[in-house]
């Protein structure tokens, strides 16, 4: 059974300077301990979340967390999200930091519009990956993920300049094994980025 993950909710610059630690837990974060309203012209800013966890502090920023969000069928506990008619500060996309390199990530993804919707999720070492959700009131839910290995994940709806957009995020995972509906790099394909790398670092040699 997992425990519960201690959060902070400040503003960044209040959680820099007064660096609190909070508690550690295991490398899975959900919103269950923080109680938001039910829609988003209720929820105001978007938040500055921050967790502790055994693998080192995790931000959130872009959203704000609802609770049995209106006309949110696929989901009715707490869950972190955007919306562009909600508080202008709410961005696309949502973005999750790490104090160190990851490998591995998945997270629940709930579509809040009432058509098929896509999304792009991608860290900062060049990992993305596209994923079609199906309309909210069709329970547009869908875990995804990646073999990520950089410190931040963004999750965008495309088209990125979209001017709409309304989506969550909840039980983010990472630091562990990918479930099977999202399969893991073979050892063919690990074996094609080495091969990559070696020449890399082949043609630099000769410069």
């Amino acid at each position: 059974m997992r425990t519960k993950l201690a959060f902070l909710f400040l503003p960044a610059a209040l959680v820099g300077i007064l660096g609190l630690p909070g508690n550690a837990s295991a490398t899975v974060v959900d919103f269950e301990s923080i109680v938001g309203p039910s829609t988003f012209a209720a929820a105001g800013p978007a938040q500055h979340l921050v967790f502790n966890t055994v693998d080192g502090q995790v931000t959130f920023d872009g959203g704000v967390v609802l609770t049995n969000t209106t006309n949110l069928p696929a989901d009715e506990t707490s869950v972190y999200g955007t919306a562009h008619f909600g508080n202008p500060t709410l961005t696309n996309p949502l973005t999750i930091t790490f104090e160190s390199p990851i490998h591995n990530f998945f997270l629940d993804v709930l579509n809040g519009l009432t058509q098929d919707v896509t999304y792009e999720m991608s860290d900062n070492t060049a990992n993305l990956a596209d994923f079609t959700l199906a309309p909210n009131l069709s329970s547009g839910r869908k875990t995804i993920g990646f073999a990520a290995t950089g410190t931040q994940v963004k999750i965008f709806a495309l088209p990125k300049d979209t001017p709409t957009w309304d989506f969550f995020i909840d039980n983010i995972h990472f630091n562990e094994n990918l479930p099977p509906s999202i399969p893991e790099p073979t050892p063919l394909m690990l074996m094609g980025v080495g091969l990559l790398g070696v020449a890399g670092i082949l043609r630099a040699g000769k410069r």
